[in-house]
């Protein structure tokens, strides 16, 4: 469905994490794209980059949502930059815009819904439950939408104009693009005061952010004369609102420390609430058209480090935050590090317990000194992540290197786990599983190797849960 220059209904689709050009800094450290609430992509159908010839208006929370601008004041969950990254919709294109012209974008995604369709609010005895749109031209003869946030992309065909006649309580009026949104958020408060929900209530600057909760300015347990736009919240939303709001807050008040621009890195925005959650500390210069990162390793040292990713939920750190926080990475029992290379991926994954360095090898891990090594290697860098973060990275790695190992043994034989966290102890599995070509079989004690039903392929039932093995490996655990 395409009103003017912006296509309303695109097909959402992906990318692979190659950072657009950043309109808000790139690699001049103002930090904008640390510090600000969101950042905002335009999605392109030809080889324009104007932002009126847009296609699509994305954003981009901390972490790894995405959201649409759909009008009427809805944002909608998408997957598009993750599939333009990743080549699945490779005939688009999309980069990084500022706030102003986002907001330049979703004016215009609004016109073009005002400009194209009539807005209709359909109530049942008198109480609107549904805002439909159908469109000016009738020779395009295309169907009615329903607009809401729980429609495919925010709207979706609808049949409720038909049913009119039949349902004697129904009622239809005709109202300006406005109206139909002040509905939609009326619609959206009934709907949360009829819930059981908890959480306190968010509120508002303006009517029509109540669409959007994450442009709640606070969470407040009930609403106080002054606040006069409100939504009921769950506790799990409470939650979240309340430290994305702290967040927010902290990275207006926050500032350089000694010539650095100091962030704590976490998992979830939620961890953020208590900055000791952070599982790593970066920091850049601020001085400089050529930034240099690092990371936090111990009092005085800092460790080469690169940009943190666009999914990274991070907090600026003042001093005494900065104290607080690396004192608690120093006070952990291990530290988890992996150190990449700019020109050839993976170089270690590493584990520290006090100043001893261990490398991930297989299944275990074994003394080394790569970090010794790091001042002679320009293109090494070192990220931190915890323990589960760690956990995975290992998984993904022994997964990878004993598939290639052992790719051309007649059988190829698998261990499976009760649960991942148990990969990495051959001793805790509770099958053993053998394959040849397509063939599946699974040893069942004395009853020797029998065939797995369709439904416990490995990839199906035992995800993440598997590792292959040696020949000898299985001989030890079925014997």
């Amino acid at each position: 469905m395409s009103s003017g220059n912006c296509t309303v209904n695109a097909v959402p689709r992906p990318v692979m994490l190659i950072t657009p050009t950043d309109p808000l800094g790139g690699d001049h450290m103002d930090f904008a794209r640390e510090l600000a609430d969101f950042r905002y992509y335009a999605v392109f159908k030809g080889a324009s980059q104007r932002v009126e010839d847009a296609a699509m208006l994305v954003r981009k929370p901390q972490g790894y949502d995405e959201e649409e601008y759909a009008g009427h004041g809805l944002w909608v969950d998408t997957d598009k930059l993750y599939r333009l990254d990743s080549g699945r919709d490779w005939t688009d294109d999309y980069r990084a815009v500022t706030e102003a012209e986002a907001r330049q974008l979703r004016a215009q995604i609004d016109a073009n819904w005002a400009a194209n369709w009539n807005h209709h609010v359909i109530s049942a005895d008198g109480v609107p439950f549904a805002v439909v749109v159908t469109h000016k031209d009738a020779r395009r003869n295309l169907r009615p939408y329903r607009i809401g946030r729980y429609e495919h992309r925010g709207f979706g065909q609808t049949d409720l104009l038909d049913r009119l006649p039949d349902e004697q309580a129904w009622s239809v009026e005709d109202v300006a693009p406005e109206a139909a949104t002040e509905a939609l958020v009326r619609m959206e408060q009934r709907q949360r005061e009829g819930s059981w929900f908890s959480g306190g209530y968010a509120v508002f600057h303006t009517l029509a952010d109540v669409l959007d909760l994450d442009s709640a300015y606070a969470v407040v347990p009930r609403p106080a004369p002054e606040h006069e736009f409100t939504a009921r919240l769950s506790e799990q939303e409470a939650r979240r609102l309340t430290a994305l709001i702290d967040l927010r807050r902290a990275k207006k008040q926050v500032g350089p420390v000694d010539g650095h621009q100091h962030f704590a890195l976490f998992n979830r925005t939620e961890d953020a609430a208590d900055p000791r959650n952070a599982h790593s500390v970066v920091r850049s210069t601020v001085d400089s058209s050529l930034p240099k990162w690092e990371m936090f390793l111990r009092q005085g040292e800092w460790l080469s480090a690169v940009r943190p990713s666009d999914q990274t939920p991070l907090l600026p750190l003042g001093a005494a935050d900065l104290d607080a926080v690396t004192a608690a990475l120093m006070s952990g029992e291990h530290r988890y590090l992996e150190v990449r290379s700019r020109e050839t991926g993976p170089v270690a994954l590493l584990r520290l317990t006090g100043t001893t360095e261990e490398s991930a090898v297989d299944l275990g891990w074994e003394p080394s000194e790569i970090l010794t090594r790091l001042p002679g290697e320009e293109s090494w860098f070192v990220g931190e992540v915890d323990e589960q973060g760690m956990e995975r990275r290992r998984y993904a790695s022994a997964l990878l290197r004993r598939s290639v190992r052992f790719a051309e043994d007649e059988y190829r034989y698998f261990a499976v786990f009760p649960t991942p966290d148990l990969l990495f102890d051959l001793a805790r599995a509770v099958l053993v599983v053998r394959r040849r070509g397509e063939a599946q079989e699974k040893f069942a004690g004395l009853a020797g190797w029998v065939p797995s039903s369709p439904d416990e392929h490995l990839d199906r039932k035992y995800l993440g849960r598997y590792l292959p093995i040696s020949h000898e490996e299985m001989e030890r655990l079925v014997s």
